[in-house]
């Protein structure tokens, strides 16, 4: 048992000497490291019908470099690398953010108020990351680090021209992998290059919700001139109502002439060309071109139904002057019609 006891003793020392000679002799290897956190890229809710899109929106990086030699300034290039994000895998120019059933929002990050796109090294696509040069100051005597923080500010844009988006909350997470930080450091001239990846990462958020939202527009319907002696035939015409709604937003539509008729019989006044002229035109709107079924406002009753589906879809109001109860002076009539999209 004794002689065992001494082998492994034996065989101890010269571990136990190795390790003792990698301890430092001195002070360490001069370490520079960098750390950032992103705010959260937040559109808010957005309307896309119109064609437009939101304003643009803002988030805020900031970064802390630190420098823990007690002799040397360290001159340091530092980058801010952003790639694809968790929702938009693969897709660099436009970036997406998705929800949950798949559909994608466009979007785009850019450096500041410049137009070039925030990247990363190494990406032939989007290679530009925000990039940081500073000198860091050595290592006080007391020992602190010597320490150089910065801000920098990242704009993102929602694409043009994706009114057909269905409404959602829509998403990209940037956490893990998809963003890096790299620098290079020297003790003489300034870095041209960033190539130490670095621990820390500044994950972040961009987030949208497109809400329902419909836009609506109405040609005039102009009857021109017609025949104003009793018995007179009646006068056609047809106008277009464009409706344009997300996908897939149910709506319905509904007119009311100015008395508030709910069977879209109107009347048109004069319009002051003759003075004194008291006189009025009746007419109707109807919703087919044989004018048997009324346009009106009670809904599921008399009002045109539809679905959205991002484009503007045209939808014909069929108008009569009632030529047959018609004895009114010469002069101009007109009458306003209120067009309701209820979604």
């Amino acid at each position: 048992m004794s002689f065992l006891t001494r082998t492994l003793q034996a065989l101890r020392l010269p571990l136990l000497c190795a390790l003792l000679w990698w301890l430092p002799a001195g002070s360490a290897q001069a370490a520079v490291s960098c750390t950032a956190t992103m705010t959260a890229l937040a559109f808010g809710t957005v309307e896309l019908v119109n064609g437009s899109t939101a304003s643009p929106t803002t988030a805020t990086l900031n970064y802390t470099c630190t420098n823990d030699s007690n002799s040397a300034v360290e001159q340091v290039r530092v980058c801010f690398n952003i790639g694809d994000g968790n929702e938009g895998l693969g897709n660099f120019n436009p970036r997406v953010m998705e929800n949950t059933a798949g559909n994608q929002l466009r979007f785009q990050l850019y450096q500041a108020t410049s137009g070039t796109i925030w990247g990363s090294n190494g990406n032939a696509i989007v290679p530009n990351p925000f990039v940081a040069t500073m000198s860091i100051p050595r290592r006080t005597t007391a020992g602190g680090l010597g320490r150089v923080t910065g801000v920098a500010t990242m704009r993102g844009e929602l694409l043009p021209l994706q009114g057909t988006v269905p409404p959602g909350t829509y998403q990209d997470n940037f956490a893990g992998d998809h963003t890096s930080i790299t620098l290079t450091r020297s003790t003489s001239a300034m870095p041209t290059t960033c190539d130490t990846i670095q621990p820390g990462k500044f994950g972040f958020m961009v987030t949208a919700t497109v809400a329902k939202s419909c836009l609506v527009t109405a040609d005039p319907l102009n009857f021109g001139t017609v025949n104003g002696l009793p018995g007179a035939a009646d006068t056609d015409q047809a106008s277009t109502i464009s409706v344009t709604c997300t996908t897939p937003t149910a709506y319905t539509v509904a007119l009311t002439p100015s008395n508030n008729s709910t069977t879209g019989a109107g009347t048109m006044t004069p319009t002051g060309g003759v003075p004194g002229n008291t006189d009025t035109v009746p007419y109707r709107l109807y919703r087919n071109a044989a004018r048997s079924n009324v346009w009106g406002n009670v809904t599921g009753t008399n009002t045109v139904a539809g679905t959205g589906n991002g484009a503007a879809q045209a939808l014909t109001v069929y108008g009569r002057v009632l030529g047959a109860s018609t004895n009114v002076r010469p002069d101009s009539y007109r009458d306003v019609v209120t067009v309701s999209v209820t979604y």
